[in-house]
């Protein structure tokens, strides 16, 4: 039995390897506070639990939900993003729920990258820019994030051939894993770039 190539180019997951080290860590006595992948080490509140409880007890809710998500969640999604940042979506029409943002990134690759095209991605990042890019048959150009440059991509540094080729810039911030912050004067050069070579950009900001 042989796999599909896009398996046998899969790196070791980073967060497995985390995992590993961790307990290997642990079982040697050691007291180790993880920064990996962001589980809750503490109790669910209370008040959490109770409000699943009762919401599993209702019939409806036992069936699948909606392809594009309940609409009532959907509307309280785009008054919450009024409500908090005055910014105004179509429920309808901008808002899509998903089972998590790892789903997300890794289909967006799928909407936008075709064989051979290239993804802007930043290096460090979430692995699965890249491999979402490569499950598509794209490639990731990477943009190292240094300390020099705030851990901000140098957009100016892409090389032409790579801009015009590419099909989506990816965006982290407050950046994981450097704990870096972007300024409005950033993004405002981002869309710039993003419209000179008609590349979407998607800021992953869970």
């Amino acid at each position: 039995m042989k796999f599909a190539n896009r398996v046998e180019k899969l790196p070791p997951y980073l967060f497995v390897e985390i995992s590993r080290k961790i307990a290997e860590k642990k079982a040697k006595g050691e007291d180790v506070v993880t920064f990996g992948i962001g589980d809750p080490d503490i109790p669910t509140p209370g008040h959490i639990i109770e409000g699943l409880c009762q919401a599993a007890r209702v019939p409806a809710n036992h069936r699948y939900p909606e392809t594009d998500g309940l609409p009532d969640l959907r509307k309280a999604i785009a008054e919450w993003y009024e409500k908090r940042f005055g910014i105004s979506f179509d429920p309808n029409k901008e808002v899509l729920p998903l089972i998590g943002s790892k789903e997300g990134i890794g289909h967006m690759a799928l909407c936008f990258i075709d064989p051979g095209d290239i993804a802007l991605v930043p290096d460090p990042a979430y692995p699965v820019y890249s491999i979402g890019t490569m499950f598509a048959g794209g490639e990731s150009y990477y943009l190292p994030l240094k300390e020099e440059n705030k851990f901000l991509p140098d957009l100016d540094a892409i090389p032409e051939k790579i801009a015009r080729k590419a099909k989506i810039l990816w965006l982290n911030y407050p950046n994981n894993p450097t704990s870096a912050v972007a300024g409005l004067d950033f993004f405002e050069r981002a869309v710039q770039f993003g419209k000179k070579y008609d590349i979407p950009i998607c800021h992953d900001g869970p």
